[in-house]
């Protein structure tokens, strides 16, 4: 019994950790830093392994099977951790998303400049003598 208490313990400690490291990286995509994002969901990911961990050996243990108000207190705990870490990572999928629009959009403007540039300043078109421009473009 107290193993498992040692193990539910490791597991809302780390439940903590992955919800930390999630709001880190809400907060990177906020301010579009993508290198620290992608450090963070390497990161979570470990946690995440961690966790799978954890909860085989918990499973291991038969929790189900024990009914001791601890331990209930501790189960009602993980899970409200883990409905906030399943509310902040719904919070980064929309950011996430709403992110690469944002480049899409830009990407799109940026290859429609280079177009237009491309048409107009041709290294082939040549001013006359008199300095007028030909739009040769129909």
């Amino acid at each position: 019994m107290e193993e498992l208490m040692n193990l539910l313990q490791q597991k809302k400690e780390n439940l903590e950790e992955i919800s930390s490291v999630t709001s880190k990286m809400k907060n990177a995509l906020l301010f579009e830093n993508v290198e620290e994002f992608i450090l963070l969901l390497d990161k979570r990911q470990g946690l995440m392994d961690i966790s799978a961990d954890i909860d085989e050996k918990i499973s291991k243990k038969g929790l189900n099977a024990l009914e001791d108000e601890k331990i209930n207190i501790m189960k009602k705990e993980i899970y409200e951790k883990v409905n906030e870490i399943i509310k902040t990572d719904k919070e980064v999928l929309n950011l996430a998303k709403i992110f690469l629009n944002n480049i899409e959009k830009k990407i799109e403007d940026l290859n429609l400049a280079r177009n237009v540039s491309r048409k107009y300043n041709s290294l082939y078109d040549k001013v006359n003598d008199e300095g007028i421009f030909i739009d040769k473009k129909e």
